[in-house]
């Protein structure tokens, strides 16, 4: 019986870790820059922490577009990397911006991950030529998308019709993880028993 209980135990152990892993929201992000196609302008990642004081990250994959970026990247704060490649946020400290220059073609795609750590927020801008005048939204802060994460889970708030935003269900994936492992320690047990 005791061998039993360590079993279970592990199992429970190892279902613990899968969710833990599992503890971020993933957000695919497509936008439609047809109406911008060959101007100049600029893409803005921000990832702010709000009244968190846990440390918590934020990453940008996967970024695809048919216009192109120009130069280097403008950051300030804990960012590191460049697009097209991963772009790292941590939100040691208040903002955490990049932004970087690009003529704009039909579209902008990336995948973007965040901790589920209540307070923090990403959010998604474009900006005219100027660096200044926001594009492709009404927002008076400028903002196209924001994802806030708050106690109650994450809160994706799109303020553009050129903007599509949508959650990848993680968490399913992880309790279907757990349910697989459950499963394999009763058919383990069946055999034994």
């Amino acid at each position: 019986m005791n061998f039993l209980k360590i079993k279970l135990l592990t199992v429970a152990a190892l279902l613990c870790a899968s969710t833990s892993a599992f503890a971020s929201y993933e957000i695919d992000f497509d936008v439609n820059t047809t109406s911008l196609a060959a101007t100049g302008g600029y893409i803005d990642l921000q990832y702010n922490n709000g009244l968190s004081a846990t440390l918590a990250n934020a990453s940008v994959l996967n970024f695809s577009t048919d216009g192109a970026l120009v130069g280097s990247p403008m950051t300030v704060g804990s960012v590191t990397g460049s697009l097209p490649t991963t772009v790292s946020f941590t939100n040691a400290g208040g903002m955490n911006d990049y932004f970087h220059q690009m003529t704009f073609g039909n579209n902008v795609h990336f995948h973007l991950t965040v901790d589920q750590v209540a307070g923090n927020s990403f959010g998604l801008s474009f900006y005219g030529a100027d660096g200044l005048t926001p594009l492709l939204t009404s927002d008076p802060n400028g903002y196209a998308a924001i994802a806030d994460i708050t106690a109650s889970g994450l809160n994706l708030t799109v303020n553009s019709a050129q903007v599509a935003a949508s959650q990848t269900p993680i968490p399913a994936a992880a309790w279907l993880l757990g349910s697989g492992l459950m499963g394999l320690a009763g058919i383990r047990r069946r055999k034994n028993g």
